[in-house]
């Protein structure tokens, strides 16, 4: 009976931290303040400084889980650097030339940058609070772009708490090109007792992570769907600010400019300041008030943002005990990326950056063709992606189950046929299916010298001369007669495949002329 009593008790006190969690935004003369539970979870400060900012930010252990420099000065534990990492922001240091990231005055850079509010357009109060604010970007005083900014706040148990912060940035009548730069992004600068070291290598108790396993100074510059920046407060209690980026961003996923001396950024538009070519430019100071960064006169990732034009950028933090392991971090994100776009954006990414064995894992149990009518297309790419994953890592029963799955949903795909055919031949020694398979990419795409009938082209040659039908063989290649109009690696990749076709038929006069011509072809390219 006592036992039954806790249940009922436990199942009231769950109950009670769910329902009466409530969320009221409200608008101060100089700044708008969110609570949680009548207590403040943070400010959206708008009249403090050149450029908005949200502080405090409460955790939930009820400590300030970022840093209060410069708005309070002096903090045990707190390095007093770099006055414009407030708390947390969005801004970038080149946006048509002007600095918003430092938002400096004409004596540092030349030109005055600031971002000032322009409206509210909402503030919604309850079980989930929302926040949707329109900011002018402002160079030397004139309108560079609008942005809208959409904060949504969500409480979880135990006051933890998820907030997305959204972005669009609306050019007005002219381009806007937000340039190749390191600093810029959506960035957290966490509380002193967070970070993993300060500037001068000493040993702090705070932890960086990303989704891709790359931890602490090894996430500086890496692409990853999320980052999590944890460690233990005063009272040895760890707690920790994830930051989610969506599937439908610009450059998903996105670089994280992670510094272990604590800050964190999202920055999708610093791409060569990233890259290992550049060698370690961490420290070296970008223009306007330094000129040693070699990344900086590259330009090549560089955003133009066409007059009249918009770009959503869509974020979410997540505020959490424990570490992301202890928090559920991986789980979190995916139930934020759980609808069919995202799923199939976050496929794309790691099937692009060849994390094959990490997309199985994540997906190995989606039923995408369960997906609505509607999304008949995304489904069948999504399952020819994770079957030709399986394709590659040998698992070959699998792969044919969802290939053919997406041929099913496809069935004039020839894309889908050819990874199909592939799978037969490389994985489950199944030459006859594999055959049948590339003779329905022809029949889909005709003779032609695009890469797909060209592709099935060389491989039914060879296929059929390991089974010594030559004559099949040189009939399959014989349909482009003279090879006239064909790319040069193609052309010789048919000569040769001609080659082995003639060897295998002992005729080793024709043999040797095919051979020579691919190889006098090649010592041109």
């Amino acid at each position: 009976m006592k036992h039954v009593i806790c249940q009922i008790v436990l199942l009231v006190v769950t109950f009670n931290v769910r329902s009466y969690a409530e969320v009221v935004i409200g608008e101060l003369p100089d700044r708008i303040q969110v609570k949680i539970d009548d207590q403040v979870f943070t400010e959206w400060r708008h009249q403090d400084w050149v450029a908005p900012f949200l502080y405090p930010v409460v955790g939930p252990n009820g400590e300030n889980v970022t840093r209060h420099y410069p708005m309070k000065a002096g903090v045990p534990g707190e390095d007093p650097d770099h006055p414009h990492h407030r708390s947390i922001r969005f801004s970038h240091s080149d946006v048509n030339g002007f600095n918003f990231w430092w938002a400096p005055g004409k004596q540092l850079a030349g030109h005055t940058a600031e971002i000032r509010l322009e409206k509210i357009e909402k503030t919604i109060s309850g079980k989930t609070g929302e926040l949707i604010l329109w900011n002018q970007w402002l160079g030397n005083g004139k309108v560079v772009l609008r942005e809208r900014v959409r904060l949504t706040f969500i409480p979880l148990e135990n006051r933890q708490l998820l907030m997305d912060y959204d972005i669009d940035l609306h050019a007005v009548d002219t381009p806007v090109v937000i340039g190749d730069k390191r600093d810029g992004g959506l960035m957290v600068r966490v509380a002193g007792w967070m970070k993993v070291e300060d500037e001068k290598g000493n040993k702090s108790n705070g932890t960086i992570i990303n989704s891709r396993g790359d931890r602490n100074a090894g996430a500086w510059g890496k692409r990853a769907e999320w980052a999590d920046y944890y460690g233990p407060d005063h009272n040895g209690k760890t707690v920790g600010i994830a930051i989610f980026d969506h599937p439908s961003n610009l450059r998903f996923p996105t670089h994280w400019h992670a510094r272990t001396y604590g800050l964190i950024t999202a920055n999708r538009f610093g791409t060569d300041h990233f890259k290992g070519n550049y060698n370690d430019h961490k420290t070296v100071v970008c223009r306007p008030a330094g000129n040693a960064c070699p990344a900086c006169a590259s330009h090549s990732g560089d955003f133009t943002l066409a007059a009249g034009k918009s770009i959503t950028l869509r974020h979410r933090l997540y505020f959490h005990h424990g570490d992301a392991d202890m928090a559920k971090v991986a789980d979190q994100y995916r139930d934020y990326t759980a609808e069919p776009e995202a799923i199939l954006g976050r496929m794309r990414a790691l099937h692009q950056d060849r994390k094959w064995l990490e997309l199985t894992e994540q997906f190995q149990d989606v039923d995408f063709s369960a997906w609505p009518a509607e999304l008949v297309e995304k489904a069948s790419e999504a399952l020819h992606l994770r079957g030709q994953v399986y394709s590659f890592l040998k698992v070959g029963d699998k792969s044919v189950k969802d290939l053919q799955e997406a041929i099913k949903l496809a069935p004039r795909n020839a894309a889908f046929w050819l990874t199909l055919a592939e799978n037969y031949s490389n994985n489950l020694n199944s030459d006859e299916q594999a055959l049948d398979a590339y003779r329905q990419v022809l029949k889909i795409t005709g003779k032609g010298n695009g890469w797909q009938p060209l592709t099935a082209t060389v491989a039914m040659a060879r296929l059929l001369t390991d089974q010594v039908k030559t004559d099949e063989a040189l009939a399959v290649l014989n349909e482009y007669g003279n090879l006239e109009g064909m790319a040069p690696g193609w052309r010789i990749r048919i000569l040769r495949a001609y080659g082995h076709v003639y060897a295998a038929r002992g005729e080793e006069k024709e043999s040797l002329a095919k051979f020579r011509e691919a190889l006098e072809l090649e010592s041109k390219q």
